[in-house]
Formats: structure tokens, C-alpha cells, sequence
């Protein structure tokens, strides 16, 4: 299991390199990258989850998804009460996106692709609990915290039909319903899917790119604010998977999709409200790089631990 994270991990860096020299090489601009993650977002991660879904139904698996919610809203909770304690600041703008980084990770762009890798498809099928809980979570709480006024609740509902959530919501009727999709249709779902990973990683590299890496590599906060993300929350909620035995899967799907790096949506959501973008671009630039070296230490040290204690 070890090995294929790190392979995976170095996979995906290898394809968030070819976006990064595109970026370089102007093969990619702004414009660009915007739709390519417009496609990802709404037709090529949908299906991701779509096709995890199709699966026969049987009580474990409904048990599965039932925890895999409940592991997801504990990982949320932590974070919640955590973060707000840990992360001060007086610069408001910073500290708002300093919080918005280590509350929401990049489950789907990024945790998808991992998760698929390492577990397959029935490590998708839980992480599609954690995505869901991340979309509640920030089309509510994060935008609330971003405007830091009155929260405008049918904003807020509006956003919640996104392509994933409504994807969800269907996967999840067809696997209570044990309906398999004709294959014609699911097959063009496969084929969606398949362009998820190097599209959503080039994307990333395409980012990164953008970001004058040196100058903030020099910021100790950042440093701090990526311990918290990458390190600190998935070590807490590895305690809390340890001591209630949660299945082997469940519990790494869930590390992991906590461990992932800063959510990109935090770049767009402080241009949408006026927050400091810079500074999010570099987190999640700076959270991404590290991430190639936390992602495999953290699934490493929750499978020696739960070797030992369970």
C-alpha cells in the first residue's frame, strides 16, 4: 500500500509537471486553464463519482457509505473547533484565508484521482461522503466566512446544485435502487472519467506556475498553515479512526482526503470576495509541492499504527 502511494503521488506530480512547462511555455494561459477546469468540474468528476456508485447493492456496502459520512462530518467537526484556535492573525484578509486553506482540502481535484489510484474504485465510493460534506460545508460555512457577512441562504442553495452534489444525489438513489445504467451510457461515463487525473493535475501544475515560488517559500506562516493543513488535522483524525477501530479503507480514504493540499476553490472564492488571492495561490502552491512528501508519510503512519493497535 505504501509503495502504490508513492507511486501514485509521483504520477501525479509527473502530470502537474506537463501542466507546469505548458504554463511555461504559453501552451496554457488563464483563459485555458479556467475551462479546462470548467470541463473537470462538471462533466469529468461527476463521472468519476457516478461510475463509484455503480456498484450492486447489498447492506455492507449502504454500512460503508453510512460511516464513511460519519467519519467525514467528525473530520469537519475537529477542523471546525480546531482551526479557529490554532490560526490567528491580525491581518483579517490573510487569516480568512489561512482558515478557508486548512478547513478545505482538495478532496476532489486532487484526493479523486489519489484515492483512485490506491484504493480503486471502492475507495472513490467513500470518498464521494467526504466530497459531499466539503461542498456543504463551503458553499455555506466558506462563503459565509469569505464575505464575513450575513450569510445569503438562497445564494447558498444555488450553489448546492452543483454538477457533484446532484451527481451524488443520483449515484445514490441508483445504488439503493440496484439500478445498473445501460452500458452505452455508463461506458461514455468510464470515458469521462478516465480524463480526470491528468487533466485535473495539469490544471494544478498550470497553477503553480503561476505563483513566484521563491519569494513565498521564504514566509514562515505559510509554513505553519501548511503544517496545520497536511500534518496536524489528518494526525488527529487518525487518533480518532485508532481508538474506534474504523475499517482499514474508510479511515485511509478519509486521512487522505484531509490531507490533501489547500482546496484551488479558496483562489477563486477570494477573487470572488475581495480576499487576498495572492497569498491563497501561494498556499496552494506551497501546500501541493509539500503534499508529494506528506501524502505517503501520513497513509504510512496510519497503516504502522493500525498494524500495532488493530
Amino acid at each position: 500500500m505504501n509503495w502504490a502511494i508513492i507511486q501514485q503521488v509521483i504520477i501525479m506530480a509527473l502530470l502537474a509537471g506537463v501542466g507546469f512547462v505548458c504554463r511555461k511555455l504559453a501552451l496554457l494561459d488563464d483563459s485555458c486553464t479556467k475551462k479546462l477546469s470548467t470541463i473537470v468540474l462538471n462533466f469529468s468528476t461527476p463521472m468519476v463519482i457516478l461510475v463509484s456508485y455503480q456498484k450492486p447493492f447489498d447492506p455492507d456496502t449502504l454500512n460503508t457509505l453510512m460511516i464513511s459520512f460519519l467519519i467525514a462530518i467528525i473530520s469537519y467537526v475537529i477542523a471546525f473547533v480546531l482551526v479557529p484556535l490554532i490560526i490567528r492573525s491580525k491581518n483579517k484578509d490573510g487569516l480568512v484565508v489561512e482558515r478557508f486553506s486548512c478547513l478545505y482540502s482538495n478532496c476532489a481535484f486532487m484526493g479523486i484521482p489519489l484515492i483512485q489510484g490506491v484504493y480503486g474504485a471502492d475507495g472513490v465510493f467513500c470518498l464521494t461522503a467526504y466530497i459531499t460534506m466539503f461542498n456543504l460545508c463551503a458553499w455555506t460555512h466558506g462563503v459565509v466566512m469569505m464575505k464575513g457577512g450575513k450569510p445569503n441562504i438562497k445564494q447558498m442553495l444555488k450553489s448546492l446544485l452543483s454538477p457533484c452534489i446532484i451527481i451524488t444525489v443520483l449515484g445514490i438513489i441508483l445504488f439503493l435502487c440496484n439500478f445498473t445504467l445501460p452500458s452505452v451510457i455508463l461506458e461514455t461515463a468510464q470515458h469521462l472519467a478516465v480524463i480526470n487525473t491528468p487533466l485535473a493535475m495539469m490544471i494544478a501544475g498550470s497553477t503553480i506556475a503561476t505563483v513566484k515560488l521563491i519569494p513565498a517559500l521564504k514566509k514562515p506562516r505559510l509554513y505553519y498553515t501548511c503544517f496545520v493543513k497536511l500534518i496536524l488535522l489528518p494526525a488527529l483524525l487518525t487518533v480518532v479512526c485508532l481508538v474506534f477501530r474504523i475499517d482499514t479503507t474508510i479511515a485511509g480514504v478519509n486521512i487522505l482526503a484531509t490531507a490533501c493540499p489547500a482546496a484551488a476553490m479558496c483562489t477563486m472564492f477570494s477573487l470572488l470576495y475581495d480576499r487576498d488571492a495572492g497569498y491563497s495561490a501561494e498556499i496552494f502552491a506551497v501546500s501541493t509541492i509539500l503534499s508529494m512528501v506528506t501524502l505517503p508519510l501520513t497513509l504510512m503512519y496510519y497503516t504502522a499504527l493500525a498494524g500495532i493497535f488493530m
